[in-house]
């Protein structure tokens, strides 16, 4: 399947699937978007931990525990606010790992402790640690209103890169090494419309999106910076496990990760600059 058909069938499925949970089910602080973002962290850490174990390295079971993370981000902020749960069950998953290895890694001499240690601790850090940001946007005001536009920033951003790089990129290709059919004129344009709509959500929408026509530009440019960047990433963990895709659960796209690698790694940019710098 082409890459622009992929695209279409993507999201045909997931923006109604998006809008039903986000616009009908904000009950409980958005329960159904967070259990819905608890699933497919789950389903990115399996893969993710495919991918390190491409070697047949088995890693500790801890390696599924990633998707505890935004599963204790949704407890913290709805009944423990005061207390930094998430980090805690963070240090528990990475505590735990290290004690494990003192019992499974005899196997092989603890010849392989280091390598199991790091990449356990990758595959609980990544998607997980990452994915639990998202979370934190449901517990923003006019929750529903980010959400939505946090995904349009993303997805717009990938959006826009992958036409501007069919219409101008023919001859700025193989700059980043990593992944070699990216373009300039792609990137830029993943990064310029996505500011635009940060300014237009200020512009339109003052009522819900209370920063100025700048702050909301530099919110757009950052997220889409951050997401490109996020697909860089997850595509240096595909050439060091030398596949294609990070899984074949969605056809013609790939795997989970290969589709959430931009949104998780933007979300802690963006609810960074909303809660911090932007005080929302």
């Amino acid at each position: 399947m082409s890459g622009l058909k992929s695209r279409v069938l993507t999201a045909v499925i997931a923006i109604p699937v998006l809008l039903i949970v986000v616009l009908l089910f904000p009950q409980l602080n958005h329960l159904a978007f967070c259990l819905m973002m608890v699933i497919i962290t789950l389903l990115g850490t399996i893969e993710m931990r495919s991918l390190l174990s491409k070697d047949h390295e088995k890693l500790l079971f801890t390696s599924y525990s990633g998707a505890l993370l935004p599963l204790a981000q949704y407890i913290q902020f709805s009944y423990f606010p005061e207390m930094e749960l998430t980090f805690y069950t963070l240090m528990f998953l990475i505590g735990l790992t290290l004690f494990l290895e003192v019992f499974f890694g005899a196997h092989d001499n603890f010849r392989g402790t280091w390598e199991r240690n790091a990449k356990t601790i990758t595959t609980i850090i990544y998607p997980g640690l990452f994915a639990s940001f998202i979370i934190r946007i449901a517990f923003i005001a006019n929750a529903a209103w980010y959400i939505l536009f946090y995904f349009l920033l993303v997805f717009g951003s990938d959006t826009f890169a992958f036409f501007f790089g069919i219409l101008f990129g023919k001859n700025n290709k193989g700059i980043i090494k990593v992944s070699p059919n990216k373009s300039v004129a792609g990137y830029l344009g993943g990064l310029l419309i996505p500011a635009v709509c940060g300014l237009l959500s200020a512009y339109l929408f003052p009522e819900v999106f209370t920063y100025s026509l700048g702050e909301g530009f530099v919110l757009g440019l950052l997220t889409s910076a951050i997401a490109a960047i996020g697909d860089l990433i997850e595509s240096s963990f595909k050439r060091s496990a030398e596949v294609k895709d990070s899984g074949s659960i969605i056809p013609g796209r790939g795997g989970i990760l290969d589709s959430i690698d931009s949104v998780i790694m933007a979300a802690p940019v963006y609810v960074a600059i909303l809660t911090i710098v932007l005080g929302v």
